[in-house]
């Protein structure tokens, strides 16, 4: 029995210290975002480790990858992130590594990394190394500091002697501040220091929850125009989109829209013709995990303004239509970055690139005209630029009041509500009717208008056409069966009506 209580004693205090020991890691490999600044003004860089392994006594963890610029136009795929590929840790030596090229680099590559002892005592000195060159690392001080403006424990490594540069490690949040790229042995180094204690992406710059804040009514109107623009462009078109419902779980949020687009045609030179064109009403449903900040839905839908890949990291990139050699690439944040005049400042921005095989070395280049599709998302309102699309109108309800942006002009006859609707609808009497039905509409023709009566299957049994400036019309139904039908109008470029009709 007294063995056993040795062997328990024992196990606690290895599991207690293997604890603390985590308690300094770097970076937490449970899917956290850690945000830097210092690559430039106001550029935030974000990066996360995405998966893990075992190698003889250490622990391996691999940052997520990114793209690199190639040149000054074209990107190539790297497994080096802003602290190289990976972070080793090494239980029985309680030390930390961060590796560049993962320590496996062969007698002719060049290789650096960090190595962080911070339950080494003050003043204790070892080994780094940056281009194959030994630089001595020291613990130089403990202390406290405010970090995110919560107190926290930190220790200071120096790394290169006697001038080098300062690495800061806290206990509860990770990496403070090191160079980017490893460069310990540069003098012309940047240095990167925490922006935001490390939080799972959902609840750092990509929360959805912050992203796309909107209530029951709000409305978000977008502008579209032509990618490829000439003195001439071939349309012009106007999205309106109305919130219906919003749903906020543990987990998620979800919202529910109704939406309807108008396209007008100029007939311009080169241009296939002239009209308008109106969508019907459809109602689109989207939710985002809280934890991850990713959305689903049916984003895909002619990318109808909606998040899309909303939650790639700095650099990060993801794979989009199949056989196509298509990526979606995310850009550092930026708080400052120009947006639109409907939604403030684009903190988030995401980028097509496609491959290139024929640069000699495979590279992803941003594509050009139709193919140039790009993002920027403003918090509250979601995406105010989306490839051809432009927020310009907004009505939202924020801390309880209504606040407009732009006007609704161009959106008036989009969502009609249902007081609209009833007085814009056409008149059939008699209803019931045995032999003929008289159709009057609200207002003369404007455009060459469509009649059509359907029976229970859907079927048109009688069509008739009624020209610009007309306004009634009759109905011949002798020849139809008794029974109930379905009368449909519809003028050039606007949606249907319908009424019941009973013979």
């Amino acid at each position: 029995m007294k063995k056993l209580y040795l062997l328990l004693i024992l196990c606690a205090c290895l599991c207690g210290l293997q604890a603390t020991a985590q308690n300094w890691r770097p970076f937490r490999p449970n899917g956290d975002v850690h945000a830097f600044r210092g690559a430039s003004a106001d550029t935030i860089l974000t990066l996360r480790l995405d998966s893990a392994g075992v190698s003889g006594a250490d622990s391996v963890y691999y940052f997520n990858r990114i793209m690199r610029r190639a040149t000054s136009f074209s990107w190539q795929k790297s497994p080096n992130n802003q602290f190289g590929q990976q972070m080793r840790y090494n239980v029985a030596q309680r030390t930390y590594v961060l590796l560049w090229n993962g320590g496996t680099s062969g007698p002719f590559v060049l290789d650096r990394w960090i190595v962080l002892k911070p339950f080494a005592p003050v003043g204790t000195t070892w080994t780094s190394l940056d281009i194959d060159i030994g630089m001595t690392t020291t613990l130089v001080s403990r202390g406290t500091a405010l970090i995110d403006g919560v107190p926290d424990s930190i220790v200071t490594f120096r790394v290169g002697n006697p001038s080098g540069l300062n690495v800061v490690l806290s206990k509860n949040y990770g990496l403070v501040s090191a160079p980017r790229n490893l460069l310990v042995y540069s003098p012309r180094a940047s240095m990167l220091t925490l922006a935001r204690r490390p939080a799972p992406a959902g609840l750092s710059y990509y929360n959805p929850l912050m992203l796309l804040d909107l209530q029951p009514g709000d409305e978000l109107g977008y502008e579209q125009e032509p990618i490829m623009m000439s003195s001439f462009p071939c349309y012009q078109g106007w999205l309106l989109r109305k919130v219906l419902a919003r749903q906020v779980t543990n987990d998620s949020i979800i919202y529910t829209f109704r939406q309807q687009s108008k396209m007008a045609y100029s007939n311009a030179p080169g241009c296939p013709g002239l009209g308008t064109t109106v969508s019907p009403v459809t109602t689109v449903r989207l939710a985002a995990s809280r934890r991850t900040g990713r959305w689903a839905g049916n984003l895909q839908a002619a990318y109808q303004v909606l998040p899309i890949n909303t939650d790639l990291l700095a650099y990060e990139y993801r794979p989009q239509q199949p056989g196509t050699n298509s990526m979606m690439m995310g850009h550092p944040v930026v708080p400052t970055r120009a947006g639109g005049s409907c939604g403030g400042p684009a903190l988030l921005q995401q980028e097509m690139l496609y491959g290139n095989p024929a640069s000699g070395q495979y590279t992803y280049v941003p594509g050009i005209d139709a193919a140039g599709w790009k993002q920027l998302v403003a918090e509250g309102v979601g995406p105010v630029a989306q490839y051809e699309h432009t927020l310009t109108y907004s009505r939202r309800t924020i801390n309880g009041v209504v606040q407009t942006c732009g006007v609704r002009t161009d959106f008036a006859t989009l969502l009609p509500v249902k007081a609209a609707r009833a007085a814009a609808t056409f008149q059939l009497y008699p209803n019931p009717a045995a032999e003929t039905a008289t159709l009057t509409l609200p207002a003369p023709a404007r455009a060459s208008t469509a009649i059509r009566v359907l029976d229970n299957l859907g079927r048109a049994v009688l069509r008739q056409q009624l020209a610009i400036g007309q306004s009634t019309a009759t109905l011949a139904l002798q020849r139809l069966p008794g029974g109930l039908y379905i009368v449909e109008v519809q003028a050039a470029g606007e949606a249907p009506q319908q009424l019941r009709l009973q013979h």
